[in-house]
């Protein structure tokens, strides 16, 4: 299995910028910490089944279609078309209709959330296109190799670390610097709102490249 194919669908979920700007928003909420954890775990813990549930669906992929067309060539190629299709949609509703950050609303949403629910929203929001094809990407890269493996599991790990990062490391700036963390966390959800869609649109448009050679190179 080569490692390194795995990092372009792991950094890909980790700039999700919703799940990320969730954390933020919480922990800023009067309910917040408990439920940005509960968040958290619900993010990666469904990326982690998920993850799982793909490797077994790569692992009983056929090789090569009948034209000699390997499989993953070909979900490569449909990977990119709906990630470019996603950045072209994402970049249409950057903004509501008054001209504010289409994020500006989602954090209005977020901050009514109580913890009760928080685990369900970080499962629910990794239901959507770009991680559902990011996620078989690299179930299909795990499918390759010996599942048994001592390695392989660790890259499995390696995996879900990464893509849960982002949602991790505001809790734990929180919990370190205490109260002297709100100034930092007013920062990023600021950053967040202004920018956050946009950098979707970014981060969209280059997995979509990164797919479209990878399945260009593997039809030949």
């Amino acid at each position: 299995m080569d490692a390194l194919a795995l990092v372009p669908a792991a950094v890909g979920i980790a700039l999700s910028p919703l799940p990320a700007a969730s954390v933020v928003f919480l922990l800023g909420h009067r309910r917040g910490p408990g439920s940005a954890v509960g968040l958290a775990a619900g993010w990666t813990a469904t990326i982690a089944v998920g993850l799982a549930v793909a490797v077994l669906l790569g692992e009983r992929l056929p090789p090569e279609t009948s034209g000699g067309t390997t499989v993953e060539a070909v979900i490569a190629l449909c990977a990119a078309v709906l990630l470019f299709a996603l950045a072209v949609w994402q970049w249409v509703r950057r903004r509501l209709p008054d001209g504010s950050p289409a994020s500006s609303r989602w954090a209005d949403r977020v901050d009514a959330i109580g913890s009760a629910h928080a685990v369900g929203l970080g499962a629910l929001l990794t239901v959507n296109p770009k991680v559902v094809v990011l996620v078989l990407s690299a179930g299909l890269v795990f499918g390759e190799a010996d599942p048994a493996a001592g390695w392989t599991v660790l890259a499995g790990v390696c995996f879900v670390l990464v893509a849960a990062l982002p949602t991790v490391l505001p809790i734990g700036i929180a919990v370190a610097l205490g109260r002297r963390a709100q100034p930092v966390l007013d920062t990023l959800r600021e950053w967040i709102a202004r920018w956050g869609s946009l950098s979707l649109v970014v981060v969209l448009v280059v997995l979509g490249a990164v797919q479209l050679v990878t399945g260009l190179a593997g039809l030949r």
